[in-house]
């Protein structure tokens, strides 16, 4: 599903993103971000939060869900952290290049949104793959030791329209 979004709606989501990187400047990256960014697998970090916030959005925005907005200080992140991208229990992943979606044993019995953001110029669409509960995907079969996680294919999330345990 194509998620179409407003020059205002792409606006605060960029006015978010730059809050959000400037309330984080000069702090330390996790081991694992730092070695992303030294292998140059991620993008700049401000473009990230403007994609991140553009797809978790354009989910809300289709789910009819409330959008948590990332925007704190790092000394909040402990309080923080377990508190879902929207609804009450739904992570939103977005991929640029990968053809599967990251999850991890912190994503147990949460469900998770699959997103790409389609225009990169403007970022405003976002199609949206669907959604699947991960736990019945923590298989070895989609193991992936390079991130201690699980890699779970694009095509097994599947749109739900419908749904309303998110």
């Amino acid at each position: 599903m194509i998620i179409d979004l407003s020059k205002d709606e792409v606006r605060v989501c960029t006015q978010l993103a730059t809050e959000r990187w400037l309330t984080k400047w000069e702090s330390i990256d996790r081991p694992n971000y730092a070695q992303g960014k030294a292998n140059g697998k991620l993008e700049h970090e401000l473009l990230a939060s403007i994609r991140a916030n553009v797809c978790e959005w354009a989910a809300a925005k289709h789910y009819g869900l409330t959008w948590s907005v990332p925007w704190y200080p790092n000394h909040e992140h402990w309080n923080r952290r377990h508190l879902p991208d929207i609804g009450t229990t739904t992570e939103v992943r977005s991929v640029r290049t990968a053809t599967a979606i990251p999850i991890w044993e912190k994503d147990e019995d949460k469900v998770i949104v699959a997103t790409q953001c389609l225009d990169l110029q403007s970022f405003s669409q976002v199609f949206v793959y669907g959604m699947t509960i991960s736990t019945p995907y923590m298989v070895d079969e989609y193991f992936d030791e390079s991130i201690g996680g699980w890699r779970i294919p694009l095509d097994e999330f599947v749109e739900s329209n419908g749904i309303t345990s998110i």
